[in-house]
């Protein structure tokens, strides 16, 4: 992993394994578990667009619940998988390939949206136009959860463009009322240089540290 942001068409192929226990070390099979908390608590308002989507597995999972859900990717190959898992349990779920920080069609629409790790994910020049795009898209009074890499996870040199908890406050904050950001860990199948700094759970998983912000328009 590096801090130049990867190929995600190349590694969602797995042309571009960024780990040799899974070449997608994002994709657990379900909702990280700071996000199962908040849905099975109930905290949860539809519609929801979970944004940044990846393969689908909370989208489909919403869904499951009888929640509306929108999952938009820029990633084409990921939206296809998350289409080819998609089943009669998961009809109100809809996937949209496309740029989040353009996200258009929707405004005032969601009562919830779902940043499971995208925000470090994008191009720091994207984050205000992203931040931007989602609070359009939100009605008066939906929440934002966002799950979002510490800056101290990775060594010097590797992992994505993690942030500290200031810095996701004063760039969240220019559209969102932040109610709190609390400390948090990312579940993923890492490689060696980054899993033996951290702990393991109970499934294998690394726990690497990371901020759950929640937020309201």
């Amino acid at each position: 992993m590096s801090t130049e942001l990867p190929d995600f068409d190349a590694v969602y192929r797995g042309e571009l394994p960024l780990g040799e226990e899974a070449p997608v070390p994002w994709n657990i099979g379900v909702p990280q578990p700071a996000l199962s908390d908040v849905i099975e608590r109930g905290d949860i308002a539809g519609p929801v667009l979970d944004a940044g989507c990846g393969v689908g597995v909370t989208t489909r999972d919403l869904a499951a619940r009888g929640y509306e859900v929108l999952g938009v990717d820029m990633s084409a190959t990921a939206i296809a998988q998350a289409e080819a898992a998609r089943d009669e349990r998961h009809a109100s779920a809809t996937f949209q390939l496309g740029d989040i920080t353009q996200l258009s069609g929707h405004d005032g629409h969601f009562g919830t949206i779902i940043d499971s790790t995208l925000f470090h994910s994008m191009p720091v020049e994207s984050r205000a136009a992203y931040v931007s795009a989602i609070a359009r898209a939100a009605r008066e009074g939906a929440r934002l959860y966002m799950l979002v890499f510490d800056k101290g996870a990775f060594p010097d040199g590797l992992g994505p463009h993690a942030v500290d908890a200031e810095e996701l406050r004063a760039a969240v904050g220019e559209h969102w009322t932040i109610d709190s950001i609390e400390p948090s860990t990312i579940a993923g199948w890492l490689p060696p240089e980054i899993s033996a700094q951290h702990p393991v759970d109970d499934a294998g998983r690394t726990r690497v540290p990371a901020h759950f912000l929640t937020a309201h328009r």
